[in-house]
């Protein structure tokens, strides 16, 4: 037996607009974020937006159902405690007030969304809400949150897999739960959700991408700011509040669904909004599912201008942001933003810890890449992290994302498993994997295996790495050795820019290599590994390593097939094991042979310019030859 807590107390509700009549039966709306923390803000602002539009509709409030954590109003990291907005601006809508939260903290899982839609009054607490609609019934559900190919988020437990939404909504038409049934859903490769609906089957689903592209977010930083304060956070998501903005426009209109999607695509200008399933009544008025009806046209919704924003083109891509990349923008914004010293280490703790969950789980997917391909033979690698299969083989597909979920470590608080909101991305390399069985010549057992022991690896490397507000660990950690590195280009390389790769390393540590705003660059070896001894009689008890290289390359040539290095530049650190238990560390640094004899770089000691910094490095590249020419230097 469930428990009612997470249930929330009925809030004051608007008045509804006056419905017109759709036929025998009624409506019904479910409304679900599958998120948590104040970072994912915008889910939750959707969803609230989205129950001020089925409510004014007219749709009773007993007949909308609304899910989510609802932990990001009264975030102590919201500006404006106790409401949330759904766009910048003044005087704008708090979509926060009146809306009626049903399921709210741990219970909002995929299984209770399941039940709740099913009719499943066993899989949601006691007096807990499902939907009860009838056969005359027409039904609303808008999903909102994170994605990957065949999979959606949700705040705790489990993913929600595209078999069992396939199934749950075959359910719903055996039970004769609707008469039609529009189903909005906002989520990265969400194209890829709804593999089981046919032409006939009376549900019509509508997707914000494709199923091999991200979502976008919108209202990010740098137009975050409501009621004259930076939210700091992204306010809503590019589909989403295309649509709800639509219906806020045409609320006294009668646009057809196929009117609606038509704008909305038009307006979702950075993924391609797709639809699925039966289109036999998209001609029907959206307010027969959303909005009531209406005696005047809607305004036409804005749409991307090639300008800035301005009062002629209301709307920019200023403040689109790739869904991936979401809290690597915002962690950057917060440390762009901060005033003070202190405001600026803790946002700088804060990016550091989002680059390191990237960059480990970068390692963990091409590790499960590498073994998998193991005795394959070659492009094995390289077929398996760039192809895009379409799944078909569901169960294995399923049975790898809940290993995935179950085994590694959480990067962040807030995530609920192994998945989280930037390597949702490498779904699809598990769709790779379980439709090339027969060339790696691996069953689903040996692949969960795979899966495993790389997040058991994964996680005693590092377990999680991210603390979304105090940070006091990595602040801690932060404390160690940092290397202040500038460089100088003063070769002549025929139009060509200076990058700066990141090579392999010995125990220094992830990402061991940071851009700072003024140029310089970070080295910032990980003094707390001592897995790499020194030899005997070598005169030190361990030692670390990194390699950078310095190439000259066009801008253009993304094969890098006219790049030419100049040099590899290797920092070396050894360690002593002090009296007192300590390791004092000495750093040095050197140019390997082998260098090109076209260039000539040294890498020499100076006094670090940071006062963060415990030694400087300068590094010159200059012609053999020297030259008064110099080029560009980019981080690759």
């Amino acid at each position: 037996m469930f428990s009612t807590c997470g249930i929330r107390a009925p809030a004051p509700s608007p008045s509804p607009t006056p419905s017109p009549p759709v036929g025998p039966g009624g409506r019904w709306a479910v409304i679900a974020a599958g998120s948590q923390g104040f970072f994912n803000y915008r889910h939750q602002a959707d969803a609230c937006h989205a129950y001020q539009i089925v409510r004014k509709s007219g749709i009773p409030a007993q007949n909308i159902i609304l899910m989510m954590q609802d932990d990001v109003a009264n975030s102590r990291e919201n500006p404006l405690k106790g409401q949330l907005f759904n766009k910048p601006g003044d005087n704008v809508t708090d979509v926060y007030r009146g809306c009626n939260v049903d399921y709210s903290g741990k219970i909002v899982t995929a299984k209770l969304f399941l039940s709740v839609i099913t009719g499943d009054t066993s899989g949601v607490p006691t007096n807990g809400k499902v939907l009860k609609s009838g056969p005359n019934d027409r039904v609303f559900i808008n999903f909102v949150d994170h994605g990957g190919v065949g999979i959606v988020a949700f705040p705790n437990g489990p993913l929600l897999h595209a078999k069992d939404l396939s199934t749950a909504l075959k359910t719903m038409q055996k039970k004769n739960m609707f008469k039609e049934l529009l189903f909005y859903m906002e989520a990265c490769e969400s194209g890829s959700m709804f593999p089981g609906l046919t032409a006939n089957g009376r549900i019509f689903a509508v997707t914000a991408s494709n199923a091999k592209e991200s979502s976008w977010g919108y209202y990010c930083p740098s137009n975050d700011t409501v009621n004259g304060k930076h939210m700091g956070t992204c306010l809503g998501d590019l589909f989403s509040i295309s649509w709800m903005e639509d219906s806020d426009l045409a609320h006294m209109s009668m646009e057809s669904i196929a009117e609606q999607v038509k704008r909305v695509t038009k307006r979702t200008f950075k993924s391609h909004v797709s639809t699925f399933g039966d289109v036999s009544f998209e001609s029907e008025p959206i307010g027969n599912f959303e909005v009531a009806r209406a005696t005047r046209v809607a305004r036409p919704l804005p749409v991307n201008p090639v300008n800035p924003v301005s009062p002629v083109n209301p709307v920019s891509t200023a403040g689109a942001v790739n869904i991936r990349d979401i809290p690597l923008h915002l962690a950057y914004t917060a440390w762009e933003r901060a005033e003070t010293e202190q405001q600026k280490q803790t946002a700088w703790n804060r990016l550091q810890s989002v680059i390191v969950a990237r960059e480990a789980d970068e390692q963990l997917f091409q590790t499960i890449v590498n073994r998998s391909c193991d005795s394959v033979g070659y492009g094995c690698d390289y077929s398996m992290t760039h192809s895009k299969h379409t799944i078909q083989d569901f169960e294995c597909h399923q049975e790898l994302a809940a290993t995935l979920h179950e085994s590694c470590p959480r990067r962040a608080h807030h995530d609920a498993g192994g998945w989280n909101a930037f390597n949702m991305k490498f779904s699809q390399t598990l769709v790779n994997l379980c439709e090339s069985q027969t060339r790696l010549q691996k069953d689903l057992r040996d692949l969960e295996g795979i899966i495993r022991a790389a997040c058991n690896d994964a996680s005693k490397k590092h377990p999680t790495v991210a603390q979304d507000v105090s940070h006091q660990k990595l602040a801690t950690a932060q404390e160690q050795t940092i290397l202040e590195l500038s460089v100088e280009n003063k070769a002549h390389s025929s139009g060509k820019s200076l990058y700066i790769a990141r090579g392999s390393s010995s125990c220094w540590g992830i990402p061991g290599l940071a851009p700072q705003m003024d140029g310089s660059y970070n080295l910032v070896p990980d003094e707390k590994n001592i897995v790499c001894s020194c030899g005997k009689d070598s005169g030190c008890d361990y030692f670390s390593s990194i390699l950078l290289g310095f190439n000259f390359d066009f801008s253009w040539d993304f094969l890098h097939k006219f790049e030419s290095q100049a040099a590899q530049v290797q920092w070396i650190g050894h360690g002593n094991r002090t009296k007192d238990g300590s390791i004092a560390w000495t750093y040095s640094c050197r140019t390997l042979s082998g260098s090109n004899p076209s260039w000539k770089v040294i890498c020499r000691e100076r006094p670090p310019t940071h006062h963060y910094a415990k030694l400087g490095y300068t590094v010159t590249v200059e012609d053999a030859v020297s030259s008064d020419s110099s080029s560009s230097v980019f981080l690759m």
